[in-house]
């Protein structure tokens, strides 16, 4: 019988083991993987923050003093005072919710506030809003 062919292929035990092997690998790169979305909706908040407390500061600089918590963030977009824009139009944190603009009570400092991924403000910086650094 010299004209029989061979036939090669894989074991049901190199698959099992190739396949746990996939397995073991994917538990450590699957997590890096599906946390991406988070990390970029945080990097736009940080971003924002730096771009809003840019414009603040551009304001202060203007008017002498930074808008009022109820003026908001709106008055950067459109000053009656100085006939300034400091933002082409108020930015949204990544959940579609407006920042706020948040005085500290008894020290007159800033923070600009993002409701985020609950999209609930929360009456003390606490929950998951994210808060951006004191601005002074």
């Amino acid at each position: 019988m010299p004209n029989q062919k061979k036939i090669e292929a894989f074991t049901l035990i190199e698959i099992l083991v190739a396949l746990t092997i996939v397995g073991v690998l994917l538990t450590f790169v699957a997590p890096n993987i599906l946390n991406r979305p988070d990390q970029a909706r945080h990097l736009k908040v940080k971003n924002d923050f730096l771009a809003i407390s840019t414009a603040l500061n551009l304001h202060r600089l203007d008017t002498g003093a930074f808008p009022s918590p109820e003026l908001g963030l709106a008055a950067l977009v459109s000053n009656t005072q100085s006939q300034s824009s400091y933002l082409s139009s108020v930015p949204k944190d990544p959940w579609q919710k407006e920042y706020r603009l948040v005085k500290e009570p008894n020290s007159g400092f800033y923070r600009i506030v993002s409701s985020g991924p609950n999209q609930m403000f929360e009456k003390s910086f606490g929950g998951d809003d994210i808060t951006s650094e004191t601005i002074k």
